[in-house]
């Protein structure tokens, strides 16, 4: 498709933008000597924000008097020329423009400081400021982002709005659920996406399959417990190694597919160790929840810089479905290359896997992680955003098997990113909205 030009100027919700602490730093300085004065001035400076789509010369003059900062955000990119490093560098670039400069935001590439099990301690100690964090890790920390990854799986999938559309209805849901939020705030954690649905999860394996006889026996690796269970009900075996041992686990034949999302796979090289790759469009499997959050050092930030860098994270995190989409095409063209197939699952298996899959959301359910009318929600919301992506210009121009001919790498989707932030309850968690940190 044509590629889309930003348009940082749709309409906007407004919140109130100076705190009560401004209003009572004004009311002490008016009354107080000229250390009175000085340390009212200094407080207004921490506590005073600005609304949303205010123009740059109004947020100018909110950080005026606010020292420069530099931050660390921590994230999944092995490097800055990878593909996945885009939407942060596209992040990085949105905070310092907006800022003009005053906050710095370091990099941390490959998890290289806490990986995935240590990320919630290194925020609380402040190692870290700011971090991508795969939730799906922890099910007893984390348990509804978990049962929300399963209930997502019922989003009819396809290779480009099929994943912008899980992309924004796992944003809606997951600001709705307030046993998440709850979690996150236990946690001491402010979360920039409560929830994030990871690309779709598909079957690497070292041999064809297009059916469920195709995975009896088999041994395949599976990283949450409720891909754990759908692949047990088709009479495999589920194993929990790690994803970075799955390449020589598969060379060995100590497993025989690889469970994992596509631009998971690119990266890690998987294809050549298992080139035929196996993907459903009417059910997909349990996806494994992610998020991006904040520590303690975030939180002591002023207003106006947070209420920047919660921004400027929407639009990156936005464009981190573009990544998922563009890994997607280059690992059908490298699985094209070594002779790979690529088949979709008959009807009768995503049959079956689509009614496991409201087992699972039964249970979660049951379980209390997600509302009883989450998935009536989710179905509405399928519908609300495929129909609105579409109305942006995005579209699908051809099949999974041959997405690396025609999706176009350079797609903006600068308009997609916006529109999930304003039209999600993320608005409502905007730093100084009064939900927010």
């Amino acid at each position: 498709m044509t590629s889309k030009s930003p348009k940082l100027s749709r309409r906007r919700k407004t919140y109130g933008a100076v705190s009560l602490l401004a209003i009572a730093g004004l009311a002490l300085s008016s009354c107080a000597g000229d250390t009175g004065e000085a340390d009212a001035d200094e407080a207004n400076a921490e506590t005073e924000g600005f609304e949303y789509g205010a123009s740059q010369e109004e947020v100018n003059e909110a950080i005026a008097d606010l020292e420069p900062v530099t931050l660390t955000f921590q994230n999944a990119a092995p490097s800055e020329n990878a593909p996945a490093a885009q939407p942060v560098l596209k992040f990085m670039e949105a905070v310092e423009e907006r800022s003009n400069g005053q906050i710095t935001i370091e990099p941390v590439w490959s998890m290289s400081v806490a990986n995935y099990p240590e990320v919630v301690d290194a925020l609380q100690d402040g190692r870290i400021d700011m971090s991508y964090h795969l939730v799906g890790y922890e099910p007893q920390r984390f348990p509804e982002a978990t049962d929300i990854g399963s209930a997502l799986a019922n989003i009819e999938y396809s290779p480009m709005v099929g994943e912008m559309t899980a992309y924004a209805v796992g944003a809606e849901i997951g600001w709705q659920n307030q046993g998440l939020l709850d979690s996150y705030e236990a946690e001491g954690l402010t979360p920039f996406a409560p929830f994030v649905a990871n690309g779709a999860y598909s079957l690497s394996c070292n041999s064809e399959l297009s059916t469920a006889e195709d995975m009896v026996g088999a041994q395949i690796r599976a990283g949450s417990l409720a891909q754990a269970k759908a692949v047990e009900h088709f009479d495999a075996t589920p194993t929990s190694i790690e994803f970075a041992e799955a390449f020589e686990a598969l060379q060995r034949g100590t497993i025989d597919c690889d469970l994992s999302p596509m631009g998971a796979k690119e990266i890690s090289g998987v294809y050549e160790a298992a080139p035929h790759l196996g993907y459903t469009t009417q059910a997909s499997w349990p996806r494994f929840p992610a998020a991006y959050l904040a520590g303690s050092t975030f939180q002591e930030l002023p207003l106006a810089y947070q209420q920047i860098i919660f921004d400027s994270q929407q639009l990156g995190l936005g464009n981190d479905v573009g990544n998922y989409i563009n890994s997607n095409a280059l690992f059908i063209d490298d699985t094209l290359s070594i002779d790979g197939t690529i088949n979709e699952f008959d009807q009768e298996m995503q049959d079956e896997l689509a009614n496991f899959i409201t087992v699972l959301q039964d249970e979660a359910i049951e379980a209390g992680t997600i509302d009883a009318d989450t998935v009536t929600r989710i179905e509405e919301l399928d519908e609300k955003w495929s129909s609105a992506i579409s109305e942006m210009g995005y579209a699908d121009e051809g099949e999974m098997d041959n997405l690396n001919e025609w999706y176009d790498p350079d797609t903006d989707y600068d308009e997609f990113s916006w529109a999930v932030y304003e039209e999600s309850a993320a608005m409502n968690y905007r730093p100084g909205s009064g939900n927010g940190s």
